[in-house]
């Protein structure tokens, strides 16, 4: 067993640096969907409807709530990632990855239940409609949220992503 784990040490060791690097895509030709975006793209085209691949995420939010410092974190965020900024085009049915503007911004849809005495329910029917709206994977950001007050000092955060970003 020591044998074993010290030939595997050194194998690791003796690698070179080009070996563990990885290179960036050039961006001067269609990108190309990944095997698990291409399994996804497919599983879309099938039924344009389905939330099966949301990922819907749901965060409490407690105290003052600066709203445009927590809207520009959230663009900032997208900005960063290509990944949250890809859509999925298909011209003459031959799907490939595009990426959004990094100014693109998240799209954050407010809604006000302060005072309501049926808040506790409506919150539960934006959490539903959110999970169930489905995303154009061609035109996107496949990325969204939803900001609730509950209070001047309670919020609920949605955020819903599509699984092929």
């Amino acid at each position: 067993m020591a044998r074993l784990l010290l030939v595997a040490k050194e194998k690791i060791a003796k690698r070179s640096e080009a070996d563990t690097t990885i290179s960036q895509v050039s961006r001067n030709e269609p990108l190309a969907l990944s095997f698990a975006q291409q399994r996804l793209w497919f599983l879309a085209q099938l039924d344009e409807a389905s939330t099966n691949y949301h990922i819907p995420l749901v965060l409490r939010l407690s105290g003052v709530l600066e709203r445009s410092a927590w809207q520009r974190s959230l663009d900032r965020l997208l900005a960063r990632h290509e990944a949250l900024r890809s859509i999925f085009v298909a011209p003459e049915g031959k799907p490939r990855v595009e990426v959004l503007p990094p100014d693109a911004g998240l799209p954050v849809i407010e809604h006000d239940l302060k005072g309501r005495a049926d808040a506790a329910a409506a919150l539960l029917e934006l959490c539903h409609e959110e999970a169930h709206t489905p995303f154009d994977l061609s035109r996107g950001p496949l990325i969204r949220g939803r900001l609730i007050d509950m209070s001047d000092e309670e919020h609920v955060f949605l955020l819903t992503q599509h699984h092929i970003v």
